[in-house]
């Protein structure tokens, strides 16, 4: 029976085993795929870092001189952070709106408690006397932090435009304000709001010039003054020295970390031309100082100073062939 069966189905066998072997190294095979293309490698430093723009706008403009464009070009420059160009003398509508294009255009805003005159005493649109010093403000700038620090846009309060040496007679080391002052805008700024960091900034000639103490008057820093420092570290003077940017930070970082080993900063180069003393950066000097900022750790931004506004009111603005330098902010778009 059994030889008889394996007979009658041999040739049913014989065709499977050859459709089998025909077949088989087909399936083998992978299908094809289509290859996806390799994305940029960008380290994490990199992208943990913030692009930021500095002083954007005229507070004497309404709406700050800025119209929603400027905010997209800033964002698509690659911007995340951005300082406004005001204090607390700035109505509710500018700096709503200041915030509210911010938001929209996925951009994160610094804003001022303390680096405008405005938060020391110096009443608005009035003219400061002679022996008038700076006086902390702290009714005045907790309600203005109440104010504002809900607003999701919000990144950090700054408390400190290089000790005041922009205030009115601000070139007397005496009109500066001093690191106890700087010790109580913090306190009260963070009883407020614990959320978001207070950021002070630091002028950059003080770690250059000198080799040590660097905390004199005019360039104050303590425990419990900031979150984030900003070095403002401007070269574009009229000798460019190549050096400057990486012994400013070599400098600042170790003296800083030092008293508050939690410091995070930013460094803020110059992008602007003000004659006699500042002048328009070359590419070169500017990629040579950009190079030398981002090696440093515990760097979380780069800064640039100054942006302006597209009103024809404005000074400068950096994106205008009249009044500021499109080909250096070409250039800027295109650094990380």
């Amino acid at each position: 029976m059994y030889p008889f069966l394996l007979a009658l189905y041999a040739p049913v066998f014989i065709a499977l085993a050859l459709l089998i072997a025909v077949t088989l190294p087909s399936m083998k095979q992978p299908l094809p795929v289509t290859p996806t293309p390799t994305p940029p490698i960008i380290t994490q430093s990199i992208i943990s870092r913030h692009k930021m723009l500095k002083d954007v706008g005229e507070p004497f403009i309404d709406h700050l001189g800025l119209t929603p464009d400027d905010f997209k070009q800033i964002k698509d420059a690659g911007f995340t952070l951005i300082e406004g160009n005001f204090d607390i003398c700035a109505s509710d509508e500018d700096v709503k709106y200041f915030l509210d294009q911010s938001q929209s255009h996925g951009l994160l805003a610094v804003m001022p408690a303390g680096s405008g005159e405005a938060e020391w005493g110096y009443q608005c649109d009035v003219d400061p006397v002679k022996g008038q010093y700076p006086v902390w403000q702290k009714q005045q700038v907790q309600s203005w932090v109440k104010k504002w620090m809900s607003h999701p846009a919000l990144y950090a309060w700054d408390t400190s435009n290089e000790a005041g040496g922009n205030f009115p007679f601000g070139q007397d080391l005496s009109y500066h304000v001093t690191a106890e002052q700087l010790n109580q805008a913090y306190t009260d700024v963070k009883a407020i709001d614990q959320k978001h960091p207070v950021m002070i900034r630091m002028n950059g000639w003080y770690f250059y010039d000198n080799e040590e103490n660097f905390f004199d008057n005019g360039n104050p820093f303590a425990k419990n003054v900031a979150d984030i420092v900003m070095l403002n570290a401007y070269s574009n003077v009229d000798e460019y020295f190549p050096d400057f940017v990486s012994t400013v930070v070599s400098r600042a970082r170790a003296s800083i970390l030092k008293i508050e080993p939690s410091a995070a900063f930013i460094v803020a180069l110059g992008v602007w031309e003000e004659p006699p003393l500042w002048f328009l950066p070359t590419q070169e000097h500017l990629q040579l100082d950009y190079n030398q900022a981002i090696a440093f750790e515990k760097v979380t931004g780069i800064a640039y100073f100054k942006y302006g506004a597209s009103s024809s009111e404005s000074e400068w603005f950096i994106q205008d062939d009249d009044r500021g330098a499109p080909a250096l902010w070409q250039f800027i778009s295109r650094l990380p």
